[in-house]
């Protein structure tokens, strides 16, 4: 019949096995996963139907929410909460969390892991007390568990004073290091008792 819209083609989509790439009238829609298009039972020369259209226009949308998460986890670490939070600026909130709890599950996303690494790399680069790496890591999107196992196993009491050594070294001076201390969370029993152990003058932390 004249005018009738058909699916002209579903072709495997050499970036990813486990996509198919749709032609509507001979023009690439997109990529779906193959599974999607197996539940939709979609063949070669069927109709495009209006609601066929719209169930595969909610496949396209989340292959692409799934592929912009997998970039986004490409160029950087991120949490859960952190990843859903950027996802839903784009795609709302429903899919960006939807992609997300798939992505856990499949193990892209960690959080576990990903408190980890992060708490080992805050202790390598700013002195931070154990209280204040945990809330980093809360702020961060990471279960309160998740960051307090994180804490104790990364989190160097000693840590502080191989800072202070550095700052020592590079010529900073007792009120500068207390500052900076007092901002990693430290109170000031811990920074009297950090300067006194480099042997530096402590200032009045009052």
């Amino acid at each position: 019949m004249s005018g009738r819209v058909i699916l002209t083609a579903i072709r495997p989509d050499a970036r990813d096995p486990a996509m198919v790439r749709l032609e509507v009238d001979g023009t690439q829609i997109g990529s779906i996963r193959r599974e999607g298009a197996e539940r939709l039972r979609l063949i070669e020369g069927m109709a495009w139907t209006s609601a066929r259209a719209k169930a595969v226009q909610t496949l396209l949308d989340q292959a692409a929410c799934r592929h912009d998460a997998l970039r986004r986890l490409g160029r950087s670490d991120l949490s859960q909460a952190t990843l859903t939070a950027r996802l839903a600026a784009r795609w709302g909130d429903a899919l960006a969390a939807r992609t997300a709890d798939a992505l856990a599950r499949d193990g892209w996303l960690d959080d576990g892991a990903y408190a980890r690494r992060r708490a080992e790399r805050l202790a390598a680069r700013l002195p931070l007390s154990a209280e204040a790496m945990q809330a980093r890591l809360e702020s961060e999107g990471v279960d309160p568990r998740e960051a307090a196992r994180a804490v104790s196993r990364h989190h160097d009491p000693d840590g502080v004073h191989a800072h202070v050594r550095a700052w020592k070294r590079a010529g900073r001076d007792g009120a500068w290091m207390a500052r900076r201390l007092a901002r990693g969370g430290f109170d000031a029993d811990s920074i009297a008792a950090a300067l006194q152990r480099a042997r530096i003058p402590c200032p009045d932390l009052d």
